[in-house]
């Protein structure tokens, strides 16, 4: 059997996400969300009350460690300078004060975490997540970076390694394709990655499904590509054409 987890990242970012997201985990092939808690204390209430009206749990923490708001948002620059400059201490407490706030707003642990531009791998910051993940049987985003095409596909052999002598639960693959007007395409590009995977492996793919309204376009990088992943995720033929792979849909939990 192989394994396909479809997550929506940037859950609580805004109305419109958590909107489209829902439509996507309760219609189409959306998995898990991956909650953003350093949000608009506004939109991640809304968040909340739509996972909750639509008994919606397979949730997990995508760790931003800065501030995320319409009106604030940190760029890569700021990661490099603070992983440059913070210390072991500094980084930790980080992470762990926005695990806190997970815990504290939904009430249990993240079902999974998945860390904003793949920093885990950072190695500094990738240990703290580590621990807390082993320590309390939690998956973890598979580490990768993103590269100058955002196409989350170049490895991360050493991160990998050191996680895997952790026996961090992780899942063999992670494909994203984050830029890119045709959601054909994307879905051609996904069925051609999904026919490399083996039997018994596992695959992560990544999504950003949204609706497209006034707040998004003045706030994210990311617009008509939340409409080609809504889109993407509520696509029949697509499912079918993954099923057909011998794909089985499944959660981070049940890793």
């Amino acid at each position: 059997m192989k394994k396909l987890i479809v997550t929506a990242d940037d859950y609580g970012y805004t109305k419109s996400i958590n909107e489209g997201v829902v439509r996507a985990a309760t219609e189409g092939i959306v998995t898990d969300i991956a909650v953003m808690v350093l949000t608009d204390q506004e939109d991640l209430d809304h968040g909340l009350e739509l996972l909750k009206q639509n008994n919606l749990t397979e949730v997990g923490l995508h760790t931003s460690l800065f501030p995320w708001s319409k009106t604030k948002r940190p760029g890569r620059p700021e990661f490099i300078e603070f992983f440059k400059n913070a210390t072991d201490q500094e980084i930790a407490a980080k992470a762990m004060a926005e695990i806190k706030i997970f815990e504290d707003f939904f009430g249990y642990k993240p079902k999974f975490i998945s860390p904003q531009f793949n920093m885990h791998g950072n190695l500094r910051f990738m240990k703290v997540i580590a621990d807390y993940v082993v320590a309390n049987d939690i998956p973890m985003r598979i580490p990768r970076a993103l590269i100058e095409n955002e196409e989350i596909e170049d490895l991360n052999y050493s991160a990998e390694v050191y996680l895997k002598r952790l026996r961090v639960k992780m899942t063999n693959h992670l494909f994203a394709h984050i830029l890119g007007a045709s959601a054909r395409h994307t879905m051609d590009t996904f069925i051609e990655q999904f026919s490399t995977v083996k039997e018994g492996e596992s695959v992560e793919i990544i999504v950003h499904p949204g609706y497209l309204d006034s707040v998004l376009l003045e706030s994210s990088s990311l617009n008509f590509e939340r409409t080609r992943d809504l889109s993407i995720a509520l696509n029949p033929d697509f499912k079918a054409r993954i099923q057909q792979l011998g794909f089985t849909f499944s959660h981070m939990s049940q890793l």
